[in-house]
């Protein structure tokens, strides 16, 4: 593992190196992988650190490097994939180097001195720069050394290559062997033949030599797999400094429009800056996730039951449903790419989602403001209420009073003295008015404002439909 030191001092030259407007490319550490044994976590985290450098230099946000974090795993997956072919492949040519040696010692010393060599230029990385600078020059040393003995030796050659254009900055001396290790390879390791014309390709471009990178980059193009997207990211950037803006569009397009990743870094492309066409590439494909998101949203609406659902008081569901719509809209223009791109599917998703909960907040809204309204007027109309109540308690007083003479009366009649309470007419009064207000105040305890009884029908019928719409949705 390397360190954090490492990284700040011999890691910045490959990270950032001069050659290439001091930005980070994949392809800056691809090599590295196998030089150090780097396993995915240490790449992730090495890929995020390039990427987040080109951001704040260009001045972008690095907000949107967690939304990211899936893609840069899988790169750092790709990546040290690569880095253990290219281990084996240099320990199988190793095993071939020394089994046709046959006795010979120069030609086992060679293949040794070569070996070694690698490991000086891994330690490079590893220690202080004053030592640093003693192993790569021991490194470039010995591979001379190796290549003067076996001339044919195409790792050796593309090592050397490697360590004039990451480590010294040697850009003629990076061609010349990075050439001869493409040439060499080709028919016995095509593979590795076009892994190293990709590294000839960044060496003509730090020598200011565009279209001859874009050439050789052209010529990767169709020995490279369909999901290679990053040939095509290195072509469109050579085309671009070539001047070939309009073919550089068209390569970058297919490369964005399928890796969030490649759009992040194309933002904060030097290669890129000030060119208007890409730019506008880049806008259009922006435009083209806000449509599509677009479209699938009024795709679902459509058969979403809510949308056809008759609700009552005169909601319009459509309308609630565009104003929802509008809404995320706005803030989606200004979401990164990487998040339309990544989740587009959920995004659409929960806009539907709001949608729905928008109709039924606004049906209980609507239920809550009726409940309000009849509240209010019950307030209003209350005193009649009490009014009914109190002549019903004054009848009732009335009605016990009646039977309490009546009951006296039945006693006294039994023991001869009946006479004494002959007021018959004035209890017949009394019971009369008793009547006449039980009748009165219980019309008045019944009595409902106007009105009231459609307010609370609306108010039934609402919150029954919030009921359908909650178990629905």
């Amino acid at each position: 593992m390397m360190s954090d030191e490492c990284i700040a001092r011999q890691m910045r030259s490959i990270f950032f190196p001069a050659h290439q407007r001091h930005a980070f490319h994949r392809l800056n550490v691809e090599y590295l992988a196998s030089l150090q044994g780097l396993q995915p976590p240490a790449l992730s985290d090495l890929l995020e650190t390039g990427i987040r450098g080109n951001l704040q230099r260009a001045g972008e946000s690095d907000a949107v490097m967690p939304s990211l974090r899936h893609q840069v795993e899988w790169m750092a997956g790709i990546i040290a994939q690569q880095g253990a072919w290219l281990q084996q492949g240099k320990e199988h040519q190793r095993k071939q180097l020394l089994s046709n040696s046959q006795g010979n010692f120069v030609l086992y010393r060679a293949g040794m001195s070569v070996d070694f060599a690698g490991k000086k230029l891994s330690e490079a990385l590893l220690v202080p720069v004053h030592d640093a600078q003693q192993r790569v020059a021991l490194a470039v040393q010995m591979l001379k050394d190796g290549l003067q003995v076996n001339p044919l030796n195409y790792r050796a050659h593309f090592e050397l290559g490697w360590a004039y254009l990451f480590m010294l900055n040697q850009l003629p001396e990076a061609t010349f062997h990075l050439e001869a290790a493409a040439q060499q390879a080709q028919a016995s390791d095509p593979l590795f033949a076009r892994f190293a014309r990709r590294h000839l390709a960044a060496a003509w471009y730090g020598r200011q030599e565009f279209s001859k990178a874009a050439e050789i980059a052209l010529s990767i193009l169709p020995e490279a797999a369909p999901d290679d997207l990053e040939v095509r990211y290195e072509l469109s950037r050579y085309l671009s400094a070539a001047g070939e803006i309009p073919l550089a569009a068209q390569h970058l397009a297919q490369v964005v429009g399928r890796s969030a990743i490649h759009y992040v870094q194309a933002q904060a492309e030097p290669d890129f800056v000030g060119q208007g066409e890409i730019q506008t590439v880049l806008e259009d494909l922006r435009s083209i996730r806000l449509q599509r998101i677009q479209h699938y949203v009024h795709a679902n609406w459509k058969q979403d039951a809510l949308a056809t659902l008759p609700l009552p008081d005169q909601i319009d569901s459509g309308e609630l449903f565009n104003q929802v719509v509008d809404q995320h809209e706005r803030v989606m223009t200004h979401l990164p790419y990487a998040t339309l791109s990544q989740r587009e599917k959920q995004i659409g998703d929960r806009i539907l989602d709001a949608s729905r909960q928008r109709i039924i907040r606004e049906v209980r809204l609507r239920s809550r403001h009726y409940e309000q309204v009849a509240e209010k007027e019950r307030q209003r109309w209350s005193w009649v209420n009490q009014t009914g109540g109190a002549l019903v308690h004054i009848s009732t007083i009335l009605l016990l009073a009646s039977l309490m003479f009546y009951l006296l009366r039945f006693v006294l009649d039994f023991v001869g003295m009946g006479n004494l309470l002959n007021a018959d007419t004035l209890v017949g009064n009394i019971m009369g008015s008793m009547l006449l207000l039980g009748i009165t105040g219980v019309t008045l305890l019944q009595f409902v404002p106007w009105g009231m009884k459609k307010l609370l029908l609306k108010q039934l019928e609402l919150d029954n439909t919030v009921n359908v719409l909650k178990s629905s949705s």
